[in-house]
């Protein structure tokens, strides 16, 4: 290893073994790095198959069986990608449409089988977005 993953300087000692890769330490910045990297980077379109399924109402480790990817890290992207619809609404300034008709049977078949408890969501009509709360 040449140089520091995190400040670029080439003062690196070995500092042990970890998972039988070397260990090195930098003496500039402090940190600990391990040559090479094995984690296994996903393309976008597994996380956008991993969301489509997860909106079409499949459970995180069903997702992560058929995609063949851990189920934490479905979650992870299902959490990032309602961060990120959170932070576009807040940035929206256009007051919303008045929506005349929706029909919502399966949502409250579904929300009935669990009464007793409320729930909120973000609902996506056609280009806004609206808070629905479900008794």
């Amino acid at each position: 290893m040449d140089k520091c993953k995190f400040c670029e300087s080439s003062k690196l000692v070995k500092n042990g073994k970890v998972r039988n890769l070397q260990r090195y330490r930098c003496n500039e910045c402090r940190r600990s790095q391990v040559c090479g990297d094995s984690r296994v980077k996903y393309s976008n379109k597994i996380k956008y198959l991993a969301l489509a399924m997860y909106l079409n109402s499949a459970g995180f480790r069903s997702i992560g069986r058929v995609l063949k990817v851990p189920f934490q890290l479905v979650h992870l992207w299902v959490k990032r990608a309602g961060e990120l619809v959170e932070e576009e609404a807040a940035k929206r300034t256009d007051p919303p449409r008045e929506i005349p008709i929706m029909e919502m049977d399966e949502l409250y078949t579904y929300i009935q089988k669990k009464s007793g408890k409320y729930e909120y969501g973000l609902l996506w009509i056609g280009t806004e977005m609206r808070l629905l709360r479900i008794m």
